[in-house]
């Protein structure tokens, strides 16, 4: 329960922090450090991210912890090599990435300090301490709000906030070092079979996620080139906060779900797990579904009571362009992960990114997607569709795993009811109350044409719990294959 009640506060903080800034900045330094931001991020993801998923994933067997332990710490030192010495590289031979050298050179640091610190909190996770693993992101989130607010305020300037994130992530890692230091654990009892455990099972993983990465940063790249910083930062935000939102919304019942599928697969049987991942995959289209024709249909309302006055207008028009390719990008890792992850290959989750990149990369060369900001837009979210198209062709080839077609059909038409209900309310002077009136009107529409058509049984599965109250939730089973 913790660990949950972390994430989402973390969540909803790095949402906050990101509309500050934002505001602080202005949109083109905000530009500039959102780009420099994910450059870094996608540096840390391909450097330090099967760390941090093996840390999860082993780190709390207590047989072996001390050998498991010594080979992480010997990897995230040989990693945090690699960066400097790419950084460096890249400085020396002048690439600048289109924001400076010496945001390029900050690059490495900002890196190596937030996949340390998220690398900290998945061993804390994996270790069950929840205690270390909320001061953790309390003290993160503090210093945040607090030193690098501060110094955006006094400097409105990129580079600057990036060092003082780089500090605000890396000073709770070292406030806790006590917490994260494991017994008996020395780098000479690191082993080469141990890493190449832990590459072999984050390697698919980590592979499509900085491809899909790479695909937002060669965009942002593309707009800082062609439209300047200012472009930049009105489209990074509307990136970075709707498909933030998009994610929190997403990963919880992702995780509930997949579990509960590995559960039928133990009890049940294979057959009987790729039955639950269909309906697992009605369930997340429920859910995606309202809230991606939500997001669009409300995209003036939201600008107006959460956006900059700054980048107002260009947000509500970029996110009605993007946010297809949140909703596809969900998808992709909430139905069609499940599906090759029990299968136990997950190869072709790199291959659809690598068509999603191939794509990204086609479209920007075309002048409908090259001559505006709103086209890169486009481009992104197209990749993404592409990405889920991709993906889905092998991984909706098995008939029990598909998602039944009767089911999408009425959340497609129960959705299209409810966006149809919602758009007058953008014309209320006031946001608020046009928002929370969107959240009742829609979830009434939406939900009473769940329930009427019985929609992956959630009303039958409502009936029950009705009657047997104290039962734990578990989504009904398809009965028919």
């Amino acid at each position: 329960m913790v660990f949950a009640v972390v994430f989402f506060a973390n969540s909803a903080a790095n949402f906050a922090i990101g509309l500050t800034l934002s505001a602080l900045l202005g949109p083109a330094e905000f530009g500039r450090y959102a780009t420099a931001m994910l450059a870094a991020m996608t540096l840390a993801t391909a450097l330090f991210d099967w760390l941090r998923l093996s840390s999860q994933r082993f780190s709390g067997d207590v047989e072996g912890r001390a050998p498991i332990a010594a080979s992480l710490d010997l990897a995230f030192l040989v990693m945090m090599g690699l960066a400097v010495l790419a950084v460096a590289i890249g400085t020396l031979t002048g690439v600048s990435l289109g924001f400076g050298h010496a945001l390029v050179a900050l690059t490495p640091l900002v890196a190596i300090a937030n996949a340390r610190c998220d690398y900290s909190g998945a061993q804390f996770r994996a270790r069950d301490q929840a205690a270390p693993f909320a001061a953790l992101y309390a003290i993160r989130q503090t210093l945040t709000f607090t030193v690098v607010v501060a110094v955006a305020i006094w400097t409105r300037e990129a580079g600057s906030v990036i060092a003082a994130m780089a500090i605000a992530s890396l000073a709770p890692v070292i406030l806790l070092g006590a917490a994260m230091r494991t017994p008996g654990a020395a780098l000479s009892q690191a082993s080469r079979a141990r890493l190449r455990q832990f590459v072999l099972y984050a390697k698919p993983v980590v592979a499509s996620t900085v491809i899909y990465q790479l695909i937002g940063l060669i965009n942002r790249q593309t707009a800082l080139t062609l439209f300047g910083a200012a472009a930049t930062g009105k489209l990074s935000l509307a990136t970075d906060l709707g498909l933030r939102l998009f994610l929190v919304v997403n990963v919880l019942p992702e995780i509930l779900l997949f579990q509960y599928a590995l559960k039928r697969d133990r009890q049940d049987g294979r057959e009987a797990a790729s039955r639950q991942i269909g309906v697992n995959s009605v369930i997340i289209f429920a859910i995606l579904a309202p809230l991606t024709a939500g997001y669009m249909t409300m995209a003036p309302t939201f600008e107006a009571l959460m956006v900059p006055a700054a980048y107002r207008g260009d947000f509500a028009r970029l996110s009605l362009a993007l946010a297809p390719g949140f909703f596809a990008y969900c998808a992709l890792y909430s139905t069609l992960n499940p599906v090759f992850q029990l299968a136990q290959r997950t190869w072709p989750l790199t291959l659809a990114a690598v068509a999603a990149l191939v794509a990204d990369l086609a479209m920007l060369r075309l002048p409908i997607f090259n001559q505006s900001v709103d086209g890169i837009a486009a481009a992104y979210a197209a990749s993404l569709a592409v990405g889920f198209l991709a993906a889905a062709i092998p991984g909706f080839r098995e008939r029990a795993s598909r998602p039944a077609l009767r089911d999408l059909l009425v959340i497609a038409g129960a959705t299209a009811a409810m966006s149809a209900a919602l758009e007058p309310l953008n014309a209320m002077p006031h946001p608020f109350i046009a928002a929370a009136l969107a959240l009742l009107v829609g979830a009434v529409i939406f939900g009473g044409g769940l329930l009427l058509f019985d929609v992956a049984g959630l009303r039958t599965m409502a009936m029950t719990r009705l009657g047997e109250r104290g039962l734990r939730f578990a989504p009904l089973a398809r009965t028919n294959p």
